[in-house]
């Protein structure tokens, strides 16, 4: 075996255990409380978009250069941050707190991490090399795939939420991605340590979640149900 492959064997033993790591502690510390109770559930996700704007303007007044500059990432912030913070006030209406408990579950511990393993060890076309260089079409399929197995068999989820979630969580992912190569940083912060920041860790939720909650608002109004706030 090739030094190479050895460390990149090695380096993959490591984030798992990581990984692992950081499931546990989503489980016993923010899933299972979150599941029981919608308040709770919902200052998680306060927290978690508070937070995550700051990180967003923490990094850009710290590495952004010029007036177009922040003209652009002022558009980009308010394309990720007015739906959420819209969402925030009608999710409980349309799928409930517990749908997005699960959400947390697909995208985080099973998306990111299936497209993670199959793209590191059958990825061999890279899908988008100057945002997220890691990313091959072989890891995006593999990922949907076991997403899709998983959420359908575990949570019982129609399968087009499940493709809506995993579709729109890559999208956030990338998303990101874009704002940091544009910033020249590899992490929004060092809040999670090695995990980087609530970006970082949640940039795929923020959309899947997104999605999730605009598509219930749509289909309502659709068959003309209304919204009660």
């Amino acid at each position: 075996m090739h030094d190479g492959e050895q460390k990149r064997n090695k380096w993959d033993v490591v984030e798992l255990q990581k990984r692992a790591g950081v499931i546990v502690v989503l489980v016993v510390a923010l899933l299972v409380p979150m599941w029981r109770s919608p308040p709770f559930c919902h200052a998680v996700l306060c927290i978690v978009l508070a937070g995550g704007c700051l990180e967003f303007w923490w990094a850009a007044c710290s590495h952004a250069v010029g007036t177009q500059e922040y003209i652009l990432l002022t558009v980009l912030f308010l394309g990720w941050f007015l739906p959420s913070l819209a969402g925030l006030q009608v999710y409980q209406d349309v799928v409930g707190h517990k749908c997005l408990v699960e959400c947390l579950v697909i995208q985080l511990a099973v998306g990111d991490s299936a497209q993670m393993l199959v793209g590191r060890s059958m990825g061999r076309h890279y899908a988008c090399p100057t945002i997220s260089p890691k990313k091959t079409y072989e890891g995006y399929l593999g990922g949907a795939a076991i997403t899709l197995l998983y959420a359908s068999v575990v949570h019982r989820w129609p399968s087009l939420n499940v493709i809506v979630a995993y579709t729109f969580g890559c999208i956030g992912d990338l998303y990101f991605s874009v704002v940091k190569r544009r910033l020249g940083i590899k992490d929004y912060s060092r809040l999670l340590s090695s995990h980087g920041g609530l970006l970082d860790r949640f940039d795929s939720f923020i959309f899947a979640s997104n999605a999730l909650v605009w598509k219930a608002v749509y289909q309502q109004i659709l068959s003309g149900r209304r919204i009660v706030k």
